[in-house]
Formats: C-alpha cells, structure tokens, sequence
C-alpha cells in the first residue's frame, strides 16, 4: 500500500519564452525564471532558477529543475521571469517581466506533458508566453537485472562444502547499510549459480545512482548463525561498466595473512536495465483518467433545511459533500482533457414518487457537466429539482453503472487509453453488501477504480471490508477480485485539512492503475514527437493570444474568451463571463483571488495585500475581499463562498435578479 507523502515518481522541467518584451535601451533583455513551489502553508518557495540567457526574447533554457511528483496533491507552482541587469544586484533591482501559475498537474496531464501560459506583467502582451514541459526522471522507472555466480569460495562446513547465499545493501546517508537484496542459497557448493533477480533503480540506488553498494556472501547454517564468507565494495556505475567482470570477495579478518589473496570471486554473468512503464509513461502517452461522482441522497443525512444536516448549504462554509467533490475533482481534472463529469445520485425519491439509486442529479437526459464547478452546481441545484431524501444506502446500481462504462474502456484501451475514477460519498453504512461486493468483484478486471468519502459520525466499521488492501482481496462467494480497485476514507479524520484528505483519498490510484495496465498487457503509446509538441504549443498560444487577453492581465493554462463564454474550470474570464468555481470577482482576477485590477497570477491586489491573498488591506488568507467575506470569497458584504453576489445569497446560488446559478456577479 502507497504510503501517503511519498512521490509517484520524481519529473524533470524543461523551460522556454515566447515573445518577452525588450526592457533594455541598447541590448535585449536578458531574462531567466525563477522557480516557486508552493507550502502548505500558501507560502511560495524557491526551488531552483534557470540559466541568464543574454540578448534574448525567444530564450530556451538549458537548466532544468527536479522534483517530486505526488498524484494525490495540488503542487502549486509559480514562474516569475526578470530581466537580470546586474548579476551581483538583488532580485528586488532587476526588472520583472512577468509571472504564471499552474500546478504540477496541469503540466503533467496537459497535452504532450507541458503548459503554455501567459505571462502577466505590465509590459506583457497576449503573446508572451512561458512553456514548460515535463519528463519523468527515467532511471527511477527501471529495475536492474542481475545474473551472479560466484567460484571458489571459501570452506565454511566442517563436513562439507558451503551453501551460500548473497546479500546486496545500499549505504544510508548516515552511514548504515540497508538491505535491499537477499538471494536463495545453494546448497553444498564452491560455485554458485544463484537464479536471476530483478531490483527496482529506487531501491537500489535510493534515487542516488552513484551510492556505495556493499555485496555480502554467507554460508547458510540450518542450525543457527550463518558464517560469513566476503564482501566487496562497488556502485551502480562500476556494475554497468563493461571491463567489470569479476569482483574479489574479501573476508577483512583474513586480510592480515601474508598469503591470503581472497575467499572467491564473484562473476557478473550478466547486468542490464529493464525498463518499467511507470504511471507517468501513460500520461505522456495520452491516457486519461476520467471521474465519475455519486452522491448520498438517503434521509439518514437529515432534512437539508436544517443546520444540522449534512446537505444543508451553509452560506459561509461548504459542507462536507463540497469539500469532498472539491478536493477530489481538482486534482482528477487536470488529467482529463474536456472536464466533462457524469454526476450520480443514489437513495433519492425521484418526483415522479420513484425512489431510485442510480439517477442523474442535474435532472437531464445527459448526467455531464463540466469541472468541479459544474458538479457542485449541479449538487446544490438537485435540492430545489424535486428530489426529497429517503434511502436505503444501495451501491450495486451505482458501481453497476460505472462498470458499464469501464467495460467500454476496456474492450478498446489497447488503443484508446482510459482510466475511470468513482467517487462515491455516503453518510451510512451500506444496505446492499452482498450485491455491493459482486459489483466490485465483477468490475476488478476493469479500468476502475473506487473512492469511498464517508462523511458525518456514522460507524463505517464494514466499509473497511471493500478495501482490500494488504493481501486479503475482496470475495464473493468462490470468487476473489483480480485486484484491489477500493479505497475507503472518514471525512471525519481529515474534516480541517482538505490537502490531506486528498491525498489519503488518491493515494492507491497510481498503483491501482499500473495493476490494471500491466495484468492486461497494455503499454504506454509513445509519447508526442518533437513536431507534435510544438504544435501542440502553438496551439496553445494561440488560444492565448485570440483570447482578448489585455497587457498584464493574469491568466492561467487555458485563454479564456471574451464576449462571456464560460471559462474553462478553476480560470477567470474577463467580459462577464461566468466566474470559475469559488470566485467571486468580476475582471478577470486570476484563480482563486478576489481582487481586480489585473494583478499577476498567485498574488494578491496592490497595496500590501500579502501573498496569494486577494483584497488590499491585508485580508486574512484565501479572501478576496475587504470586510470580513469568508475564506475564498471574492465579494463584499459577506457573499457565500464561491459566489460573487451581494446581498448573501445562498451557497450554490447565483446573484439575485436572475443571474444564472454560481456566476459571480449580478446582471451578467
């Protein structure tokens, strides 16, 4: 089981410039970007620069920066470019060009792996762009392959000859040694041949490929103790090396002897480098992973009237429900090119006095709508639809259609690559066990995996019985599910921290994935050339540079157009365009930050307001607004979180005056 806070893998990012602006008098700028991941905290920090190209508005960089890739978190990363007139002056004295935000995500999932964004600063124009790309780190995706025989050991056995056995450790920062190999031992020999082995790169070398390595040789003893026979000393580099054959086993206690020369040597028959298709050579090959939702409309979650149910809309806080949808979808959707979601309902009576466990809660023909936003419009629009709560707390109908859907997937994925990804979020225990657990039995041979939220107190004790982690799989009657493709989270214990939250919720889905692929035989599709990646880029600015995006003005992955067209999940859009999910400001704020005025991307208004943080006077963390609005809220007069109306209008609600459900200003 993946643990959570460790990477999926470590990505390598490749930077270029598109069309800076020149801010020197004689010359052309001479630009360089600095690279900011950001905390926990909201706080941004360095994690490595570029190169200073001179004379250059079209540079390409050469340096690159490393880091950990976790699937299961929002990495938040910020770009700013300078032009760098004084190298020995502090950053402060050089000239800002510009600055983008995305996550690591939207750079991973995009098309080809890689982001074009525009640049925001007061000399910036629609075409100034940064584009970054992303390549997994490669020799952590592979396992080496051992074939070792060694001759002439050393005598252990009173009686008889040895039987040994090796032992492969890796040297710790601290000077130990971890095992991270033991082989079989042959018995009654001077000359083994031990069966081939394979060690992952990540093991052996500990993400370090030029680490000490230590190869021990025992004779195994039934009785007790082995005895040890030798040792030698070597690395990675050393093995690979061709003219690197034979290696001295040596015992240090015999060294002293005048005539001692070494207790056997150990031959390397063969050494190679097998590839492993990592989750990451899928994305880059095109696959998607697609989300579908499935939402508890049982009566045990309490009348959503009252404050004290578990669906009331709270105008100032999101329930749990929102919290979980928000979590999970904004880390699911950037690896799923149109952000179309089919969203569910179960445990509903219908009006037509239906009581159904599979039923589309936007109340039309098609369950899809767009991004997180459009799902939680869709929640909050399904208690005034007619539905009324009742139950029971039935999945059978819900998996049995996300199976369907996965049988498509999997009759074409050698070609057409898709993942899909159930959230089902439930206050209750399930009434329907048996069927539930033939469902996911059924489904464990397809391109699925489950997420289970339960919010609220109950006690989700038999919940645990789906996810089948460690070696116990799910059964049905004889049958045993073909892999663990369940996993079980309480909101409960992760209720103040929705990063956490995520993370334990999507931290199996890596390996749940990589478990469907490889038992089925599917490899990663190569991924784009170098003439589809500049396309894809091309395209990319383009959409940017048509998108009417004025000088300066802050702007994410996607050019949102003008005229009010809906911008894609989680942008800003000027011209009256519907405001993205959870922000309230008209003119085009960037994501997440209430405040206009064309302010670049992750930071706040002018006028000292801190970083990320979008209102002037110091507004506390994640506000957009001055006067006491709720967190992620860009509006005065204390309008509901992710609306922008005045007026406290309810969450989930528009502006009043008929402004269109979750849009962010009134009369638009």
């Amino acid at each position: 089981k993946k643990q959570m806070n460790t990477p999926v893998s470590k990505v390598e990012l490749y930077f270029k410039c598109n069309n800076l602006p020149n801010l020197d008098n004689l010359t052309l700028s001479d630009p360089q970007i600095y690279v900011y991941l950001q905390t926990n905290t909201g706080q941004f920090n360095k994690i490595g620069q570029t190169e200073l190209i001179k004379d250059n508005l079209n540079p390409v960089f050469h340096n690159t920066i490393v880091m950990d890739y976790y699937f299961e978190t929002i990495q938040n990363l910020r770009f700013d470019v300078y032009d760098i007139d004084d190298i020995h002056g502090r950053l402060d004295d050089q000239d800002f060009i510009g600055s983008a935000s995305c996550s690591l995500g939207d750079i991973i999932g995009g098309r080809g792996a890689q982001n074009c964004l525009n640049l925001a600063g007061k000399h910036s124009k629609s075409n100034t762009t940064i584009t970054i790309h992303g390549e997994e780190v490669g020799d952590l995706t592979s396992n080496i392959l051992f074939s070792l025989s060694a001759t002439h050991l050393d005598k252990k056995d009173f009686f008889g000859k040895s039987d040994p056995y090796l032992e492969i450790y890796r040297e710790k920062n601290d000077g130990t040694w971890l095992m991270v190999h033991r082989t079989e031992y042959i018995l009654k020999t001077f000359d083994p041949t031990w069966r081939d082995f394979e060690i992952s790169m990540q093991k052996l070398t500990g993400g370090d490929p030029d680490v000490r390595l230590r190869f021990s040789i025992f004779d195994w003893n039934k009785s007790g103790k082995p005895d040890f026979i030798g040792e030698f000393f070597t690395s990675l580099p050393e093995l690979r090396d061709h003219n690197n054959v034979d290696f001295e086993v040596i015992n240090p206690k015999k060294k002293k002897k005048k005539k001692y020369r070494n207790s056997g040597v150990l031959h390397k028959r063969r050494l190679d480098v097998v590839k492993i298709h990592s989750f990451l050579d899928y994305i880059a090959g095109g696959t998607e992973i697609s989300l579908m939702v499935a939402i508890d409309y049982t009566a045990s979650n309490g009348n959503p009237a009252y404050t004290n149910s578990l669906h009331y809309l709270n105008p100032y806080e999101p329930n749990e429900y929102q919290k979980a949808i928000e979590a999970v979808g904004n880390i699911l959707l950037s690896y799923d090119s149109d952000g179309m979601v089919p969203v569910y309902g179960f445990g509903g009576k219908l009006p037509n006095g239906r009581v159904s466990h599979c039923f589309h809660v936007n109340n039309s023909n098609d369950p899809e709508v767009h991004g997180v936003n459009g799902i939680l419009q869709a929640y909050a629009n399904s208690f005034t639809s007619g539905v009324t709560l009742y139950g029971p707390t039935n999945f059978a109908d819900i998996i049995g259609s996300a199976s369907a859907y996965a049988e498509q997937l999997h009759t074409t994925n050698q070609d057409l690559q898709s993942y899909l990804i159930l959230l089902i979020i439930t206050d209750g225990e399930i009434t329907d066990m048996d069927a539930t657990c033939e469902k996911i039995v059924a489904a464990s041979h397809l391109p699925l995996s489950i997420v289970i939220v339960g919010v609220g107190s109950a006690d989700f004790s038999r919940m645990e019985v789906l996810d089948g982690d460690g070696d116990q799989r799910l059964q049905w009657g004889r049958k045993y599910a073909e892999r663990d493709i369940v996993q079980f989270v309480p909101f409960r214990d992760f209720a103040n921290d929705p990063t956490r939250l995520a993370a334990e919720t999507l931290a199996e889905i890596p390996q749940q994935f990589l478990d469907y692929m490889r038992g089925h035989n599917i490899v990663p599709r190569p991924p784009p050339s170098q003439e589809e990646l500049l396309a894809f880029e091309r395209q990319q600015m383009e959409a940017l540079e048509h998108a009417g995006i004025p000088a300066g003005a802050p702007q994410n992955a996607y050019g949102a157009p003008a005229g009010g067209a809906p911008a894609p999940q989680g942008y800003g859009a000027p011209g009256g365009a519907p405001a993205p999910q959870g922000y309230g400001a008209p003119g085009g704020a960037p994501q997440g930050y209430g405040a206009p005025g064309g302010a670049p991307q992750g930071y706040g208004a002018p006028g000292g307001a801190p970083q990320g943080y979008g209102a002037p006077g110091g507004a506390p963390q994640g506000y957009g607004a001055p006067g006491g609005a709720p967190q992620g809220y860009g509006a005065p007069g204390g309008a509901p979180q992710g609306y922008g109306a005045p007026g406290g209008a309810p969450q989930g609600y528009g502006a009043p005056g008929g402004a269109p459900q979750g849009y962010g200003a009134p009369g638009g």
